[in-house]
């Protein structure tokens, strides 16, 4: 994982020359993983996110997390939400209306607002969050595919 430089929006990590930068930068790094959120594409994230992939073939992955990164911390705890998992995963401000009041709920005075208390629940339920977030899987079928096409 790379600390320096830190990206700041879902504009900074999608900018073309920042991109490139980073990628020409580090020539010891194989492969990039570029994860952004869709915020249902009313930014066009999904097609700028597509044309970083373009421009980079082979060295970086793209996946866009259905609405908000956040939603994969709720895949951990659905039971416990307020709302059914197909509408928390179709509206387009989940961290609004779903993950903030569960932190809060939560405990939210920690690390991370509360959400590294709450990623806690990951070890074990991998294939819980795959399930309930598709495009988790497809990153990881993505990187697989990659891996077998590096191999010398």
């Amino acid at each position: 994982m790379l600390r320096d430089p830190h990206l700041r929006g879902v504009d900074q990590a999608l900018d073309p020359k920042t991109i490139a930068e980073i990628i020409d930068d580090n020539p010891m790094i194989d492969v990039f993983l570029l994860i952004v959120d869709l915020d249902c594409n009313r930014h066009h994230n999904k097609e700028r996110a597509d044309d970083r992939e373009q421009e980079h073939r082979d060295r970086i992955l793209t996946c866009l997390a259905v609405q908000e990164v956040e939603v994969w911390m709720l895949a951990l705890h659905s039971g416990q939400i307020g709302g059914a998992w197909a509408e928390v995963r179709a509206d387009c401000d989940p961290k609004e209306r779903y993950s903030d009041p569960f932190l809060d709920a939560l405990g939210s005075d920690c690390p991370g607002k509360g959400r590294k208390k709450a990623m806690r629940a990951l070890p074990g339920n991998w294939s819980r969050l795959v399930r309930l977030c598709p495009e988790i899987k497809d990153l990881q079928e993505q990187l697989a595919e990659w891996s077998r096409n590096c191999i010398v």
